[in-house]
């Protein structure tokens, strides 16, 4: 499983939506975890690099109303997410992004990996694989469908929890996956995905996410698979997007609800094996 040490800025970017979380926290499979409401099956969302901040408990919150289920963000981080201040420092809206220069860009990527460099050889595969895995593991046992939706650098590792000859979910939502391999898409043979992706993510170029998918097709068929490519739309788009701006707020809301649908067909098809 190879895995991509950079991030560019358009990782850090987005808008911290308003809200109150109705979950709370509790030690977990060894990780101080957000838990929000209940049902025999369990949802894992994998955070993006803000770790469990107030959107990704929201839209937990979400999940759990929408599909009845438990769902959990372990924080796999460790209390070392990369802080809020930085997301605030780009506006990923597409009118900001097309006046930006080349130079603009160069610099803000520079200033980017300047801070998120140390950050990520913290955080190397080798030290977060380990507490994914037990931490799966031990929801698996306690629950009946295990579902993982990734977001952004954990939509990567949701598509390895499906991957295997035996994996260890029974369904995959990858939402613009950061850092993926062709060896990471090809290790999934079973377990259904999904992969949301807007044509503005500067991270998964569409060539290769085209690739992607044709891969998925041959080893998983149509009915188990759901790619959707969303106009305008940049990268960290279904967690991050702007809730004031009518066309992210939309692309926001449809991408939850079909994920959530695309979840309980993946679950039915596993019951009925």
């Amino acid at each position: 499983m190879s895995e991509q040490t950079s991030v560019k800025s358009c990782c850090t970017s987005g808008h911290i939506h308003a809200g109150t979380p109705e979950g709370a926290f509790k030690q977990l499979h060894g990780l101080n975890t957000y838990v929000t409401g209940s049902g025999k099956d369990t949802i894992v969302f994998l955070p993006d690099i803000f770790g469990v901040y107030p959107n990704a408990q929201l839209l937990a919150d979400e999940w759990a109303r929408l599909g009845g289920w438990r769902v959990v963000i372990p924080d796999v981080f460790q209390g070392d997410a990369v802080s809020l201040d930085h997301l605030n420092l780009v506006v990923p809206k597409a009118e900001i992004l097309d006046k930006r220069t080349e130079q603009g860009k160069q610099e803000q990527g520079a200033k980017t990996m300047e801070l998120l460099g140390p950050w990520l050889g913290k955080h190397p595969q080798e030290v977060v694989w380990p507490l994914i895995e037990t931490f799966v593991k031990g929801v698996k046992a306690e629950s009946g469908k295990v579902g993982v939706v990734g977001f952004c650098w954990g939509g990567r590792y949701a598509i390895l929890l499906g991957g295997g000859a035996s994996p260890l979910v029974d369904s995959v939502v990858a939402n613009h996956p950061s850092f993926l391999s062709d060896a990471d898409i090809a290790g999934v043979t079973k377990t259904p995905v999904a992969i949301f992706w807007g044509d503005r993510d500067e991270i998964l170029p569409a060539a290769q996410l085209d690739g992607f998918e044709a891969v998925l097709t041959k080893n998983l068929g149509a009915s188990k698979l759901l790619v959707k490519r969303y106009a305008g739309a940049v990268h960290g788009f279904t967690i991050r997007g702007d809730d004031q701006n009518e066309r992210e707020k939309k692309n926001k809301e449809e991408a939850a609800t079909l994920a959530v649908d695309f979840t309980k067909k993946a679950f039915a098809q596993s019951a009925a094996l």
